[in-house]
């Protein structure tokens, strides 16, 4: 059923609100957790299968805790042995009760337990599976298994990384769980979106870590055949001159300075008219290149004088690109940060312990139009074990067999 659209021609429509929110299960990993969390973020109700850990499993502490508290805020938990027939069986019956599937398994793992998209398309058609792996479902690779590091390297990301004489180097963090994770995240959207709206089927969203890392590095995207262009620049952007990062008296600053004469106009004046970036051979970008050494040295001579924030504070009175290089505690003291509420409090419980206490995370990189529910904290691995499989209709006896015979 459809509503008129106010202002608009006669008879002209617009599609029903979407009024509930996706329920997705994710299936634990490290690759899964991004695509997770993103979709929680989004306001998915997300519920994280967890293997049991027999008998009384030790809080986590340290970094394991911070990472549990940032992939799982806002996740629900509960545990299931997905290696006992019985387990297996609990998922079967579970799975159709969702919109989305996040899962990592080896490619045809989740058919081998009749579990995988034909079985799970046929109990529920609208229900969206996205699986993601390093290679994807088919293909020489695809059953190789390999950890972000890998992936990293084999997705040509790893080989633009670095300094031109040295070796190539890993970037931070998980690149290519985050990367993958997101992709998979928005295809389930879109798709329990479509699903919505216009009744389309759900679909088997399959992607590939790999992939997903190559589509991150324009060098690829231009890429013209004929031999291999790229190579490793540091920081040195590809176009700008200067345009790389700089030490300072107390740290450094990052500084692009490209096409626009009259920024470059702005820059040599604001370095204080230097000799060396005087006279001829300066006035285009393609003549600036042939003296991409001294506008380089120059550049790094000057700015070894003066401070960070002389720098950043003169760049920005200036009008021109710079940056100052922070740490992670400056990033999140500085004030566009502090006044973005990047770091938000989220209400004790669960693995963050007494509920008095909360504990802050990262909140989602993106605003939105009307606020969301109330955060939910982590949890403890399990806590919504009884809760979530009684929605679904199992019985009290059956959930308590089930957790007698430790498969819950």
């Amino acid at each position: 059923m459809t509503a008129q659209a106010g202002g608009g021609a006669s008879g002209t429509t617009r599609p029903p609100a979407i009024t509930s929110r996706p329920r997705v299960l994710e299936i634990s990993s490290p690759i899964t957790a991004a695509a997770g969390r993103f979709l929680a973020d989004a306001g998915a109700e997300v519920v994280k299968v967890e293997a049991p850990t027999p008998g009384v499993a030790a809080p986590a502490v340290g970094e394991a805790l911070a990472l549990r508290l940032y992939r799982d805020t806002d996740k629900r938990s509960i545990t299931i042995d997905l290696a006992s027939a019985a387990g297996r069986a609990v998922l079967r019956r579970l799975a159709p009760n969702f919109d989305i599937v996040l899962e990592s398994g080896e490619p045809g793992w989740l058919a081998s337990i009749d579990a995988g998209w034909d079985a799970l398309h046929a109990a529920n058609p609208g229900l969206t599976l996205a699986s993601i792996t390093p290679f994807g479902q088919w293909g020489p690779y695809s059953h190789y298994k390999a950890d972000d590091l890998v992936v990293f390297a084999m997705g040509g990301m790893m080989f633009v990384s670095g300094v031109p004489e040295l070796p190539p180097v890993i970037a931070p963090c998980e690149q290519g769980f985050v990367a993958g994770g997101i992709h998979a995240a928005m295809a389930a959207l879109a798709c329990w979106r479509a699903t919505r709206l216009r009744g389309s089927p759900g679909e088997w969203i399959d992607v590939s870590l790999v992939e997903a890392l190559a589509a991150q590095e324009n060098t690829i995207t231009n890429f013209k055949g004929g031999s291999d262009f790229t190579r490793r620049e540091g920081s040195q952007h590809r176009n700008g001159n200067p345009g790389r990062v700089f030490r300072c008296k107390d740290g450094y600053v990052h500084l692009l300075i490209q096409h626009d004469e009259q920024v470059w106009a702005r820059f040599v004046a604001w370095l204080g008219n230097p000799p060396e970036l005087q006279g001829e051979g300066f006035e285009t970008l393609l003549a600036r290149r042939s003296k991409a050494d001294i506008i380089t040295e120059t550049t790094a001579r000057i700015l070894l004088t003066r401070t960070r924030e002389e720098i950043f504070d003169g760049g920005q009175e200036a009008h021109l690109p710079i940056a100052a290089v922070f740490s992670i505690t400056e990033a999140l003291a500085d004030p566009q940060v502090v006044h973005m509420n990047v770091l938000e409090r989220v209400p004790g419980g669960g693995a963050a312990g007494p509920a008095e206490a909360g504990y802050r995370t990262l909140r989602p990189p993106f605003q939105r139009g009307r606020s969301l529910p109330a955060r939910r904290p982590a949890p403890t691995p399990g806590q919504d074990t009884e809760a979530v499989l009684a929605e679904l209709g199992l019985g009290a006896d059956e959930i308590a067999q089930l957790r007698r015979d430790g498969v819950v």
